[in-house]
């Protein structure tokens, strides 16, 4: 039998219209990944009886869960759906905006064995995180977090699925590709040198008895933070962080081509815990602060995503 390549995967999703189900004859979407990917974690148990000669009599199961990020360099479009997952809403003209509407999928890797193929699906997968990284001189990277209710094995597809071709839209970079990074309430602009956005779901499983897997998946609040690294050029931001100051926005646009960008919009955000690093002889002095992204009365969310743009 042949081996199979980590070159020749292939992964895709459908969304859900009942969690844990795929739906008949899917249409997948292939997404673009640099690595990772979810796997099923079993939780196991011993007995505690005594047993005079010392020997384990069996170890038994007592749960499964599926995690696990999926990486990825930011290219137009990927994201798209997993973005309505991840901020549990949907886009609206083009405008994405926190919400509280889980949406779940059905994500499939596929290994290619030289004449056959292994099919793994991740039945009720909802997104738990996200994350995005923008480095000075770099490309844009990230990962998305998912949590799924279970792992089912196949060797052929589902009947009737469809498999739409990966997006051909060019990776974006740091130096080329982002522009008018914005920190309102603060001058002059702060010269960035990296900065991270997280949005966590804090999903939680809920086991039943009589069930391996979880019946569904509870959610809290929807936590956007991120970290600043800035030039340290005068007091002005540092002083802000140390006055805890808040209702400023941060917002910054990503993309290779007009009405093939993003805009990211942090409408409010509080300034956390600053640390200025003055490194040594031969670096530059730079203040590292998080941020919490909190909820705005007027945009009416915490973090907002606008693709389309000019």
């Amino acid at each position: 039998m042949a081996i199979a390549s980590g070159s020749g995967r292939r992964i895709a999703y459908v969304a859900e219209t009942v969690f844990g189900t795929t739906p008949d004859t899917p249409s997948f979407k292939t997404f673009r990944s640099t690595g990772g990917g979810p796997r099923t974690n079993k939780t196991t148990g011993t007995s505690d009886e005594i047993q005079p000669d010392r020997n384990v009599r069996d170890e038994f199961q007592l749960g499964q869960d599926v995690a696990g990020d999926y990486n990825f360099e930011l290219a137009y479009g990927n994201l798209d759906d997993l973005l309505e997952g991840a901020l549990f809403s949907a886009w609206a003209t083009n405008v994405l905006k926190n919400g509280s509407n889980l949406k779940s999928f059905t994500l499939e890797e596929t290994l290619d064995l030289q004449g056959a193929s292994s099919y793994s699906r991740f039945l009720g997968a909802v997104v738990n995180t996200l994350s995005l990284s923008i480095g000075a001189r770099a490309k844009v990277t990230g990962a998305v977090g998912i949590m799924a209710q279970k792992e089912t094995l196949d060797t052929a597809i589902v009947s009737g699925a469809t498999y739409a071709a990966p997006g051909t839209d060019p990776i974006s970079t740091a130096s080329a590709n982002v522009a008018n990074l914005t920190l309102s309430g603060v001058t002059p602009n702060p010269k960035v040198r990296s900065l991270t956005l997280e949005v966590n779901n804090n999903l939680r499983t809920r086991p039943l008895v009589g069930n391996l897997y979880t019946e569904s998946f509870g959610y809290g609040m929807c936590d956007v933070t991120g970290t600043l690294e800035c030039y340290f050029e005068s007091n002005t931001l540092y002083a802000a962080a140390l006055a805890h100051s808040g209702g400023g926005a941060l917002s910054f646009t990503v993309g290779n081509a007009a009405n093939k960008k993003y805009t990211v919009l942090v409408p409010k955000l509080i300034l956390g815990n600053a640390e200025r690093r003055p490194g040594g002889n031969t670096d530059d002095v730079m203040v590292s602060i998080p941020f919490r992204g909190v909820y705005d009365s007027t945009a009416a969310c915490s973090l907002q995503i606008t693709r389309a743009v000019s």
